[in-house]
């Protein structure tokens, strides 16, 4: 053998090896997965901001819908002797799809020596269809009514200390998050403080 066909034979033993195919398979697949735990990640971020907003979004409602009650006062609200107030009547006995809206509240029972009741589960959006102009909310818009439903929750019950009645509303906001309802609820309280019932006072 000479000189030359010897550099031939060095030559092709010391050439790179190529990658195979099996092992282009393999990062394949290595650089797959990496890749589907990242978009995972990104979807997990971006479900749970969308929930955050969801529930931001859900608490303004209630406060706004709570401040409208305190504008409206005790009197249009729960109703006097001659007057039907918004949380009085018919209205306050929806059926049993509305009552699951308030997230439990319509099971609500009084233990033994307790003296309060659910008086009134009110479909607060159903009232604002059919009110039109005459909303609670006016400026309510369209897309809230499609995302969120809101729901008035009344409980009688009287101070402890003095016996005057108190009457709660809770205002439940809720939504649904992929497969399960979530709530959001922020309460007022209108109560007389007077003693011959000549006063509304609002306690948040």
């Amino acid at each position: 053998m000479d000189f030359t066909s010897r550099r031939r034979v060095r030559s092709r033993r010391s050439a790179p090896r190529g990658v195979s195919l099996i092992e282009a398979m393999i990062a394949a697949v290595v650089l797959l997965i990496g890749l589907m735990g990242v978009f995972q990640g990104l979807l997990l971020a971006s479900r749970q901001n969308a929930n955050a907003n969801q529930a931001t979004r859900a608490s303004g409602i209630a406060s706004q819908v709570r401040g409208a009650l305190d504008t409206l006062g005790g009197n249009r609200v729960v109703g006097v002797p001659g007057y039907k107030g918004l949380l009085t009547g018919a209205d306050c006995n929806p059926g049993a799809e509305v009552a699951a809206l308030t997230g439990g509240l319509e099971k609500l029972q009084p233990g033994s020596g307790e003296a309060w009741a659910v008086r009134c589960i009110f479909d607060l959006d159903a009232y604002e269809r059919a009110a039109g102009a005459h909303r609670l909310l006016p400026g309510y818009s369209e897309a809230d009514f499609g995302r969120f439903r809101r729901v008035l929750v009344m409980i009688d019950k009287p101070d402890e200390a003095t016996g005057v009645p108190i009457h709660q509303v809770i205002i439940v906001v809720s939504w649904m998050e992929v497969t399960e309802r979530r709530y959001v609820r922020q309460y007022v309280s209108f109560y007389d403080s007077g003693p011959f019932a000549n006063e509304i006072n609002v306690e948040i």
